[in-house]
């Protein structure tokens, strides 16, 4: 079995990976450094993110008025700390994105140009035009791939943390998928940036590759998870159907004046919030499902034919071009949208530090719950903590790096067997199908009680089907997407469990 040795191995490849990765190198020169890559480097959610940085670069906002929105977006279970930490530092991670090569998109008066999303009280949002994740993750893997201490490996799916006699983490396996073999990543430190779980729905906005991987690693280690229960919906994505990851329509066009609208062409969302379209994203979603279960229809729409035409396609040039590839005409036609499954608010529970309760084990971005999101994140908020926190835990772990040897370890041997990947595709599919049908947002008791039911059912399937030491990408993902989907709705049953009744008793 090939083993690779590093001082640190860092699984995932996005902003919070990439972040960490380049800070420790630098502050490290002598520190070998092994990235994972589940697919291609530039394959993950960072790349697909639209909207922007959310940062304080205008005179007339204050970083407290960022602070308040990002709590209140929260609803009270954010980390105050956390969030003042991760907001005073959002200008500096703009200026170092710059003296990275990104460029972001200027207004002719030299001044940045700020867009308004949902939950801000002032535009805030700095951006590369509509394309903004991947204009930093490029930006991040060319400074990247320039540091001789950091060795890149693709293709890599991890599946299983290793621990010693100790229980420290000293590394992991990872499925090879190109030459179907399993491999060992061995390290002092382990980070985990393996981003979200968004895959566990039929509708979301995020790729093949986000399938929860991090969190079912933390969890076979007893590492802690928290908040995972909070899972935010899109409001705003293009609605096709039985397509797994779904087109994302950037919340600033609503911020640039778009309506939603239902059949009737009636701006409903003012029926559940004063502020309409720009309400944050969970009450912009959950307005969204209550009046799709209203008038039994498919979607609601996202109306642009008021807006200028040429200043809409100079804004979103890419959300512009996809559109009318499919041929949806921005000035005419109402566009089709459902909410869809977009970012993980919870997660593998960690200090501002990126430490978990598992010796040698860290994590950053998406997989984890550092406290700044709560209940909802704020819109833009989430590549900005995978740039604060990867500097922020890359610093921390340099620190304490100790030149130790790393220890030859005992490996189980596994072999790739994807002869029964025909029944982890149909339990895939069914766990999509339930979470879809009985675990978004406002769902009630008896649905997440029908939810667990069938879960609890497709998880004894699969321990029947396994075969000890046997592996393949589809029994990864089903086993990754079973552990995110039961403790989605484990703890969503304990958020909505109804109230006893009024003198009623309450038997232990």
């Amino acid at each position: 079995m090939q083993q690779y040795k590093s001082d640190v191995v860092v699984v995932g490849s996005g902003v919070a990976g990439l972040s960490f990765a380049i800070q420790l190198a630098k502050l490290k020169p002598d520190c070998k450094i092994n990235v994972l890559s589940k697919s291609t480097l530039d394959h993950s959610n960072t790349n697909l993110a639209q909207g922007g940085i959310a940062s304080v670069t205008d005179e007339n906002d204050t970083f407290e008025a960022h602070i308040d929105d990002t709590l209140r977006s929260g609803k009270g279970l954010s980390s105050p700390e956390i969030v003042k930490l991760v907001i005073e530092s959002a200008p500096d991670k703009i200026k170092k994105l710059e003296e990275y090569g990104l460029k972001f998109t200027y207004q002719p008066n030299g001044k940045l140009d700020l867009a308004l999303e949902g939950g801000h009280s002032a535009p805030r949002i700095v951006h590369a035009f509509d394309h903004t994740g991947y204009h930093v993750q490029q930006s991040l893997i060319g400074i990247a791939q320039s540091l001789k201490n950091i060795s890149f490996f693709e293709n890599r799916h991890s599946f299983r943390l290793i621990q010693n006699d100790s229980d420290e983490i000293i590394g992991l396996y990872a499925l090879n998928v190109v030459t179907k073999s399993v491999e060992v990543f061995i390290g002092n430190t382990t980070v985990l940036a393996t981003g979200g779980s968004g895959q566990v729905y039929q509708n979301t906005t995020n790729p093949s590759v986000a399938t929860g991987d991090g969190i079912f690693m933390a969890l076979e280690v007893d590492a802690k998870v928290s908040n995972l229960e909070f899972i935010q919906f899109h409001p705003t994505v293009l609605y096709e159907k039985n397509k797994d990851q779904l087109d994302l329509l950037t919340e600033a066009i609503r911020g640039f004046g778009a309506y939603i609208v239902n059949k009737d062409e009636k701006r409903f969302i003012f029926d559940y919030d004063k502020t309409g379209e720009l309400a944050t994203r969970d009450i912009v979603s959950s307005a969204i499902f209550s009046e799709l279960k209203k008038t039994k229809e498919e979607c609601v729409y996202l109306d642009c034919r008021h807006l200028d035409y040429e200043s809409f396609k100079n804004k979103f040039p890419k959300i512009t071009e996809n559109l009318e590839s499919k041929d949806y005409s921005i000035s005419n036609d109402l566009i089709p949208i459902v909410p869809a499954a977009h970012y993980q608010c919870g997660g593998i529970t960690v200090d501002k530090s990126g430490k978990t309760n598992v010796p040698n084990l860290f994590a950053i971005g998406e997989c984890t719950d550092t406290g700044l999101h709560g209940v909802n994140r704020l819109a833009s908020n989430s590549l900005l903590e995978g740039l604060v926190f990867g500097d922020e835990v890359a610093s921390f772990i340099a620190t304490k790096l100790e030149n130790k040897p790393i220890q030859p370890i005992q490996t189980e041997r596994y072999f790739f067997d994807n002869f029964n990947d025909d029944f982890y595709s149909k339990i895939i599919c069914r766990i999509k199908e339930t979470m879809t049908n009985n675990a978004t947002i406002s769902t009630s008791f008896d649905r997440l009680e029908i939810a667990k039911k069938i879960l609890d059912e497709l998880k004894i399937s699969l321990q029947n089907k396994d075969i000890k030491n046997c592996i393949s990408i589809h029994k990864i993902n089903a086993n990754s997407l079973i552990t995110v989907a039961l403790e989605i709705v484990n703890r969503k049953l304990i958020y909505t469990k109804p109230l006893p009744a009024k003198n009623q008793k309450i038997i232990r």
